[in-house]
This record gives structure tokens, C-alpha cells and sequence, in this order.
């Protein structure tokens, strides 16, 4: 059961992001403004959207998304590759994980080519992979650290 939901959770993200990426430019324009004004207000800009990565603060908003929906589409994914069994460590689970969200970042870029007013860019594809290692790490690290404490907990004995 749990791995039906875990596919189901991540198939859910990829189906997100390319709706996302089925706007034209200027629904998708429009909707990172509203963001924008949003965490402006809110004052959670300063947070989560660091003024180093571009003096653009609409690319920012916009690239910053695609770091943290990829970081989510990562964990979910690495969690999918474990439940599923791709492989029997986690490190290789990781590299199977890895390599389904690059091939789909750079589908959706492809995606993107035919949809108006938006663009096919490599750099998207590595701006994403910034979010999916991170997302992937972090599932792991996690699953690894239950597994470890699972093991440790006190063997139980018979009297």
C-alpha cells in the first residue's frame, strides 16, 4: 500500500509542475508577481529567496520555486525508489532517483519549448537538479537514520 501511495504522491507533483509549465508566459509572469507580492507582504521574501542568487527579484521568485518544487519532487521520489525497491541500498536508490527527476526536468523544458512565451533552457535543468539533490539527500539521510535506529533498538529477549 504504501508504495501505491508514494507513486501516486510523486506522479501528483510531476503533474503539478507540468500543468505549471503548460501556462504562457504571461499567466506564469503573472502568477510569480502574485507570489512576490504575497511573501513581500508577508515579509517572508528575505527568507526564502536570498538577493544574491539574482538582482531580478521576479527571477528569483522563479527560480527559487523551481529549487523548492524539485526538492519536494526529489524526496518524493527517492521515498518512491525505496518503497518500490529500485535497488536494495540507498545510495543507489538515490542515483535511480536522481536520474528520473533529471530526465524529467529536462522533459519539461522540452515541454515549455511549445508553450507560448515560454522557453527551453538548459540552465533550468541545473537551477532544478540544485533542488532534487538536496530533496534526494534529505529522503535518504531520513530513511537511513530510521533504518539505523531500527536496527539499534534493544533486541527484545526471552526469559
Amino acid at each position: 500500500m504504501k508504495k501505491w501511495i508514494s507513486l501516486a504522491v510523486t506522479l501528483g507533483i510531476m503533474a503539478l509542475i507540468f500543468l505549471l509549465s503548460a501556462q504562457p508566459g504571461e499567466r506564469s509572469g503573472a502568477l510569480s508577481e502574485q507570489v512576490l507580492d504575497q511573501m513581500q507582504q508577508s515579509g517572508t521574501a528575505d527568507v526564502f529567496i536570498p538577493e544574491w542568487f539574482s538582482a531580478n527579484v521576479q527571477a528569483n521568485v522563479r527560480k527559487w520555486a523551481h529549487v523548492y518544487i524539485y526538492a519536494v519532487l526529489g524526496a518524493s521520489t527517492m521515498v518512491t525508489a525505496l518503497c518500490w525497491r529500485w535497488s536494495k541500498t540507498v545510495p543507489r536508490c538515490g542515483a535511480w532517483a536522481a536520474l528520473v527527476c533529471v530526465v524529467f526536468a529536462a522533459s519539461d523544458e522540452l515541454h515549455q519549448y511549445f508553450v507560448p512565451g515560454r522557453a527551453m533552457l538548459a540552465t533550468d535543468v541545473v537551477v532544478d537538479a540544485l533542488g532534487i539533490l538536496p530533496g534526494i539527500l534529505l529522503a535518504g539521510l531520513v530513511v537511513w537514520l530510521l533504518r539505523r535506529r531500527k536496527n539499534q533498538s534493544p533486541a527484545k529477549t526471552k526469559n
